[in-house]
């Protein structure tokens, strides 16, 4: 009786061991397949890019050598633009000629994500953006003449920007601050400033400018 139960014992013991052994070959199956699909997902990846570096530099324009001098140059990549953050500081005319004489112009913000963006890399700086109500007192526009389609006006409770028109004509050009100083203490976002003030300021140029003829 007690052969018959070891018998048992070591036949289930085996059945259970033979199931265990093609599920453990099944997953590795099912990983080799995976690994298979992911290595011709970068391999497709790796053609597509390729692909692009070839349309970046078509016609001798050698639009690549241009991405990696501004890779090299302190420029920073996000959501198919290049960024560049000033350690100097100009006033607002001079920070746009900045830019554009790198075939760039001043950061325009066209979204929440990208507002973030500006915000967690900026540190304690005031960058001036490409935003001016220069020809229009009260109209603010983008550089590329765009009107605003998000706002990230900054408010305290009882300063509410823009506020040049109300005494300050002035401040027809707006900066981001993320961290602000004393002076404007619990003003985070954009201000309304005076353009011949001093700041640091943000280009940015759009991957599709590297592309486009």
């Amino acid at each position: 009786m007690l052969c018959v139960l070891l018998l048992t014992a070591v036949i289930v013991l085996c059945i259970t061991f033979t199931q265990e052994r093609q599920q453990f070959i099944s997953k590795n199956e099912n990983l080799t397949d995976e690994r298979e699909q992911l290595r011709l997902k970068i391999t497709n990846l790796t053609s597509e890019r390729e692909q692009s570096y070839r349309q970046m530099s078509v016609n001798g324009d050698n639009k690549l050598t241009a991405e990696l001098v501004l890779l090299t140059a302190g420029w920073t990549y996000y959501q198919y633009s290049f960024y560049y953050m000033s350690k100097e500081q100009k006033n607002w005319t001079e920070s746009r000629r900045y830019c554009k004489e790198r075939g760039a112009d001043l950061i325009i913000i066209n979204n929440k994500e990208e507002q973030d963006f500006v915000h967690n890399t900026s540190g304690n700086a005031t960058f001036y953006i490409g935003l001016t109500d220069i020809d229009v007192e009260g109209t603010w526009k983008w550089v590329d003449n765009s009107t605003l389609t998000s706002r990230f006006w900054a408010s305290n409770g009882q300063i509410t920007e823009p506020n040049g028109g109300k005494g300050n004509p002035e401040e027809d050009c707006a900066v981001t601050v993320a961290v602000p100083p004393p002076k404007w203490a619990n003003l985070v976002g954009w201000l309304d400033v005076s353009c011949d003030q001093n700041y640091q300021w943000i280009c940015e140029k759009r991957i599709s400018q590297f592309i486009l003829p």
